[in-house]
């Protein structure tokens, strides 16, 4: 808004840093993050019913990949809900960690795959029924990339199921993670230098990138536009769009959704208001 220094200054008093951690102390956390094998298969519950409206499949005969799969909670409750064959890739190394440890409760016959690797560099032997992104697409280094790559890994018939949040909405930046009072849009109002020295400051002292893209995990500053461009270039057609089901599925943000409804149908204006979208995608015949 008005550069690097006053910003800075500007957002100092809105941040906290009672989230703070070093790349050590989140690995030490990351062992302590476990979660229940029955609260993996209510996630799946919740995905199949609020994200994706039922269009969902589970089938034992299916092969399933789930990219950026990070502790495993979705492949493990896929595993658990009835699918036989399921890998998950992320490329953050305790989270693998994590969800092989994990892994180790479910029977080794319907036990989940896991393998730390970026999915640009991962050659798999086969094609998949399902593909999942969850959350992931807006930190893969290249999103346009990703896209075109996609239906080299699915079947013929095959589907992915992709959702992420576009860094034009009003929480884009994924920067809320060390701040009190959160203003929306945040990540297109203030200069990206001052935000990523609050957050080396507050949030993540070990991590001292100086762009979003470089942050661990990465943020490719995707947005929604750009997502329906790479798609079709890539030779994939959507098949179902849900923009912000959060809002219509929690009491609270309910009197919200009528407004999100009609502003994320609209081209454009649909990049800011897209909060979270999960959408589904094949290959174009």
């Amino acid at each position: 808004m008005f550069g690097a220094t006053i910003d800075y200054y500007l957002l100092k008093p809105l941040t906290h840093n009672r989230n703070r951690a070093t790349e050590a102390e989140l690995n030490e956390q990351a062992k302590q993050s476990a979660y229940t094998l029955d609260e993996a298969r209510a996630y799946v519950d919740r995905f199949q019913v609020e994200y994706f409206e039922h269009r969902f499949p589970i089938d034992p005969d299916m092969s399933y990949l789930d990219i950026g799969c990070g502790m495993g909670r979705l492949s493990l409750g896929l595993s658990c809900a009835g699918a036989t064959d399921v890998t998950g890739i992320d490329i953050v190394e305790r989270h693998i960690e994590e969800a092989r440890k994990l892994s180790s409760q479910i029977r080794e016959d319907h036990r989940p795959k896991f393998y730390c690797t970026d999915v640009h560099a991962w050659k798999p032997e086969r094609q998949y029924d399902v593909i999942i992104t969850l959350g992931a697409m807006e930190h893969i280094h290249d999103p346009a990339g990703f896209l075109h790559l996609l239906p080299s890994l699915l079947k013929p018939t095959g589907q992915a199921f992709v959702s992420f949040e576009p860094f034009q909405s009003p929480i884009g930046d994924h920067m809320g993670g060390f701040f009190d009072i959160q203003i929306p849009w945040r990540g297109l109002i203030f200069s990206e230098k001052a935000l990523l020295r609050l957050r080396s400051k507050f949030f993540r002292p070990t991590d001292l990138a100086k762009r979003y893209q470089d942050i661990v995990g990465g943020l490719n500053l995707m947005t929604f536009s750009q997502y329906l461009k790479w798609a079709h270039d890539a030779g994939l057609e959507f098949v179902f769009h849900n923009f912000n089901p959060q809002l219509k599925h929690h009491r609270r943000y309910l009197p919200l959704y009528p407004f999100s409804w009609v502003l994320t149908r609209i081209p454009k204006v649909q990049d800011y208001f897209g909060i979270s979208v999960y959408s589904i995608l094949k290959q174009r015949r």
